[in-house]
């Protein structure tokens, strides 16, 4: 019955649900001790469990190590693999994350038919972007309670939109129009983009002159939840949030 909310509440596929189930399961397991003082938990899933719950489910796990990597990413492995036996069973990963290098992912396969990208980065090559240890959404009950560092909100804009210029996808631009509608595009993420981006200085409005089409759009969230606005409405939401903040 649940899961059947929840597809009906985000519009989409049970396969996605199951994947978003399986998701909420593996962040309690990464909320364990001996791994979670060495994570922060970044990307889209941490936003849709943290300020923008309700706009679109978990599609994969990105996180930064702040300690060894391939020591982080074997607790990873021990903690997963006993988080998940008494709800789904045997998991495996492809490759184990622990020898994981450079950008390269990770895929966790959760019983017979989950698969989640994870990918795990070494935080020594990302800027200091504030961070705070918070409760994260679960959307189910049988999952147990999960806590993870996150970026803070300012600091998840900021973050986000040297993501956007970086790659442009329909995500990204999503995500940040949800953190503007929101108010969380304000005076703070203003100077922490001037502190922390790549061009030592505010966010202008030509980094917003790509806007993703509408097919590519459809690809990219159509499977993840009910898309609030177009691309287009987005990129001028944006811009004006962000001339707005920059300004204040």
């Amino acid at each position: 019955m649940e899961l059947s909310a929840v597809r009906d509440r985000f519009g989409v596929a049970d396969e996605q649900v199951l994947r978003d189930h399986a998701i909420s399961h593996v962040l309690a397991a990464l909320s364990d001790g001996d791994v979670q003082d060495h994570l922060v938990f970044i990307g889209g899933t941490a936003l849709s469990r943290t300020f923008l719950t309700e706009l679109r489910l978990s599609e994969d796990i990105d996180l930064l190590a702040t300690g060894p990597r391939a020591a982080v990413g074997a607790a990873i492995e021990d903690a997963v693999g006993r988080g998940l036996q008494r709800s789904h069973g045997t998991t495996s990963w492809q490759p184990s994350i622990a020898s994981t290098r450079g950008s390269q992912s990770s895929v966790l396969v959760v019983g017979q038919d989950i698969r989640i990208r994870v990918q795990l980065l070494a935080a020594a090559g990302y800027p200091p972007w504030p961070t705070e240890r918070r409760p994260l959404e679960q959307r189910y009950t049988d999952a147990p309670p999960a806590t993870l560092t996150t970026p803070t909100a300012p600091a998840f804009a900021g973050w986000k939109t040297v993501t956007w210029m970086d790659r442009h996808t329909p995500r990204d631009l999503y995500d940040l129009w949800g953190l503007g509608r929101d108010g969380h595009i304000d005076a703070e993420a203003a100077r922490l983009f001037r502190t922390h981006g790549p061009t030592a200085g505010d966010v202008q409005p030509w980094m917003f002159d790509r806007v993703p089409s509408t097919a590519e759009r459809t690809v990219a969230l159509g499977h993840q939840g009910r898309v609030e606005v177009g691309p287009g409405a987005a990129r001028d939401a944006v811009r004006a949030w962000w001339r707005g903040a920059v300004a204040t």
